[in-house]
């Protein structure tokens, strides 16, 4: 507890410097990207819903089937806490900067994949983005 006083001691006495300002924009954007991939989706479902399992014949749009939502909306939540275990050890061993540099390279990988997302059935299509949307949001947070 002692320790933990001294830290905020010391950070209170520190005059604010340009890294300051750095890292709350850094982190900013971190937490935007994340809340933005975690609420997006839900909007995102009823255009998939519509493309991928729409009738012809029929005059009312199509509609993803209610495991899919689970799924494609589910995946995100526990990748980021599996994420966010993984990434906070990893961050702690090698050093916040490597991982950093790490998972961004990682999500630059993973959104191209996830925007690509192939399969020649809906089902098909719809698991391969789930997969990539795990791997996308497994790292997005975790470095900062």
């Amino acid at each position: 507890m002692a320790n933990q006083l001294g830290v905020l001691n010391a950070l209170d006495a520190v005059k604010t410097q340009w890294y300051h300002f750095t890292t709350i924009v850094i982190v900013g954007m971190g937490f935007f990207t994340d809340a933005y991939d975690l609420f997006s989706i839900s909007l995102i479902t009823k255009l998939l819903g519509r493309i991928y399992y729409s009738d012809a014949l029929s005059k009312k749009p199509g509609t993803l089937p209610p495991h899919i939502v689970v799924a494609v909306i589910g995946v995100a939540f526990c990748r980021t806490l599996a994420g966010q275990l993984f990434f906070g050890w990893l961050g702690d061993k090698l050093g916040r900067k490597r991982v950093y540099g790490l998972t961004l390279m990682l999500m630059v990988i993973f959104s191209i994949a996830s925007g690509l997302s192939f399969e020649k059935s809906p089902d098909g299509v719809m698991a391969t983005l789930c997969f990539f949307r795990f791997w996308l949001g497994f790292h997005m947070l975790q470095s900062l």
